[in-house]
């Protein structure tokens, strides 16, 4: 399309309005399914899998920042988690280590030039989810002015946390003062880090759940006592200042409910300084996009992909990590890369996404290649679809990209929000199978809104070398095994191997 072609469409936006059906069309939050329960269901619901420990008293939002959580020494293990460490060196006696790193998303690996763990915690603007008071979230001026004016810390914090009961505070590096701040970090113990940032308010967001919107940020993590930006990238057409190019390339244009930001910063497989040139990032309604870190300082697009059918709302693409896999033992599992979406709304009041496997061979021209089934409910469930079962119905993160053991590639586990823990079977990555599910009680009052909006189920862990899974929930930390990874090892054992093998070198001693 031409550039005067591009002025034309943008300048009849407006008239276009002027013959719509409805001035505005119609937007999520859409109305309530029919059949909806009318409480929240308190059984919990189980298929292959054991429960082996629950710690009621233990309630995580997250584990780590969804791609490295776990401290390691000899048999000690420790996750990360808001606020603290959970020691699960025996699993059946898991305890709290509180300490003072709170903050969202948290980074927890070893600095093999260092020989310290190096935790990174990411600070940001107040969210604007839709609320009985506000349902349009971020769209009434009086709740935006709020997250707005908030005058929490932007950026990200870095600790040394060599000694876990003793964290060390080494910097503090703010992304903006006026923007949104760090989301989710991904740092590996490497030179750089990448930041799912907002530096300023000019990085435009549809959707009702925040009011600026995030690009990518690296940083050069060398001295994590001196955090440096080495550059930014963001999606043409995401500032403010580029709205012809916006409303002519993208359709959800104007949707206000569509997630036009980056939410999972790059996945690097293989470090930049170590010869890597490709990170994989989750860019919502933008898509999946394979990063070109040729020059780490000007980085590029090698290709993108998203679902020809990819409808409006939530966030398609929210969380992205490469399958690790070793071509003798799985050679169909090569040149993957898993994609998570999450929900926004409770009550499936928008469309419902899938998780998609992706084929990466050719970083130019990535191609869906599977799609996830939709998770059924248990036949004594009081309802025949997550979508009347209150709370949000989507997947949310799989499994951690870095963590103790070799891992299985075969296996993909899925937090979804109402709908538990899926463990999935992708031996055949063009027709995933589910194996096992857990779906435990819910938890909050049906009359507090907020307190069940979201579901129950928040992140999942798993332990390759004990196969052991680690299950966050608002009403609890549950430990459990499925047949499907094998016998679960319940003693302390120290960590031999990691699933990222160039990870956490030297973690040992």
């Amino acid at each position: 399309m031409t550039q005067n072609n591009d002025r034309i469409m943008s300048s009849n936006f407006a008239d276009a309005e002027k013959v719509s059906v409805m001035l505005g069309g119609g937007t999520v939050p859409f109305r309530l399914p029919a059949g909806a329960l009318s409480y929240l269901d308190r059984q919990q619901y189980i298929s292959s899998m054991e429960i082996l420990a629950y710690y009621p008293s233990i309630n995580l939002m997250i584990f780590g920042d969804e791609h490295s959580c776990l401290w390691a020494k000899g048999k000690r293990r420790l996750i990360a988690f808001q606020g603290g460490f959970v020691d699960i060196t025996e699993p059946t006696k898991a305890t709290v280590i509180g300490e003072s790193t709170v903050g969202l998303f948290q980074s927890c690996v070893f600095n093999s030039q260092l020989k310290k763990w190096i935790r990174v915690v990411a600070h940001q603007m107040p969210l604007t989810p839709g609320t009985q008071q506000y349902p349009r979230g971020k769209y009434h001026e009086e709740y935006a002015k709020k997250s707005i004016n908030d005058p929490g810390f932007r950026g990200i914090k870095t600790y040394d946390v060599t000694n876990p009961e003793k964290a060390e505070l080494l910097n503090e590096f703010e992304t903006g003062r006026i923007g949104f701040g760090v989301h989710c970090p991904f740092y590996d113990g490497g030179r750089y880090g990448y930041l799912a940032c907002g530096w300023d308010d000019q990085l435009r967001m549809e959707s009702t759940e925040r009011v600026y919107s995030n690009g990518l940020m690296i940083v050069d993590m060398s001295d994590p006592a001196n955090v440096k930006e080495v550059s930014r990238w963001w999606v043409p057409g995401q500032r403010l200042d580029e709205e012809e190019l916006y409303r002519a390339t993208y359709p959800f244009a104007g949707d206000q409910c569509s997630w036009t930001c980056n939410r999972t910063p790059c996945i690097v497989p293989v470090r930049v300084e170590d010869g890597g040139t490709v990170g994989y990032g989750g860019w919502g309604h933008f898509g999946m996009y394979v990063h070109d870190l040729s020059d780490i300082r000007n980085p590029k697009v090698y290709g993108k992909v998203t679902h020809p059918l990819e409808a409006i709302g939530g966030i398609p693409y929210h969380h992205v990590v490469p399958v690790n896999a070793d071509p003798a033992r799985y050679p169909r599992l090569q040149n993957l890369v898993i994609a998570v979406p999450e929900s926004l709304e409770s009550d499936c009041r928008e469309p419902f996404h899938t998780s998609y496997i992706i084929d990466v061979k050719d970083p130019a021209n990535p191609r869906i290649i599977g799609l996830f089934p939709r998770p059924k409910p248990h036949p004594d469930a009081p309802y025949k679809d997550f979508a009347m079962a209150r709370g949000r119905f989507s997947s949310r993160v799989t499994q951690h990209w870095i963590a103790p053991g070799k891992a299985r590639s075969d296996v993909v586990a899925l937090s979804y929000l109402n709908a538990g823990l899926r463990l999935f079977d992708i031996s055949d990555p063009t027709e995933p199978r589910e194996v096992a599910y857990f779906v435990p009680p819910r938890d909050g009052d049906i009359d507090n809104y907020m307190s069940w909006r979201r579901g129950t189920t928040e992140a999942v862990f798993i332990e390759w070398d004990r196969n052991l899974i680690w299950l966050s929930t608002h009403a609890g930390l549950y430990c459990l095994s499925a047949p499907f990874l094998g016998p679960p090892v319940l003693q302390a054992i120290p960590v031999t191997q990691w699933s990222v093998p160039h990870v956490n070198v030297g973690w040992d001693g």
